[in-house]
């Protein structure tokens, strides 16, 4: 007999909640909507303790994308929502490009060479030098408390 807590994922719940997902409903909706933790439902989105749920969504976007494929009546409602659920594959390419500027880690990266990185510090020594002498010439004068305010 297995030990520890009985699942909250019963059939009925995994049901519920490839239809969230599919919906695109947010985790905290998904939890509201079936009684569940919303730490279980990050869980469950990524699909690495039942993986039966992403199936689930998965063959009801099979449907949907079939629907388009066939030109079913009102497809273009059904590409329209694979396109905002689904960005990163449906969008048109400057939205993607877009998405992917807005969303991604590290997507944006410069690199230089050490001769480069010379030839900025270089040319920015001056200009430090010069903030240095323009702070130390305009700073007030520290009295009191050091903001220039005489303590109380």
């Amino acid at each position: 007999m297995p030990a520890g807590r009985p699942t909250v994922l019963t059939p009925q719940v995994k049901r519920q909640l490839a239809e969230c997902f599919w919906l695109a409903m947010t985790d905290a909706q998904s939890a509201i909507y079936t009684g569940i933790d919303e730490k279980t439902i990050r869980r469950a989105r990524a699909g690495t303790f039942c993986p039966e749920i992403k199936r689930a969504e998965i063959r009801r976007e099979m449907v949907y994308r079939r629907r388009i494929w066939n030109g079913d009546e009102r497809w273009q409602g059904i590409a329209w929502f694979l396109e905002r659920k689904y960005p990163t594959q449906f969008a048109k390419p400057e939205i993607q490009l877009s998405f992917q500027q807005n969303y991604s880690i590290g997507a944006l990266q410069i690199n230089i060479t050490s001769g480069e990185v010379k030839q900025i510090e270089a040319e920015a020594a001056p200009v430090r030098e010069n903030v240095k002498k323009m702070f130390a010439q305009y700073k007030p004068a520290r009295v009191g408390n050091g903001n220039g305010h005489d303590a109380p």
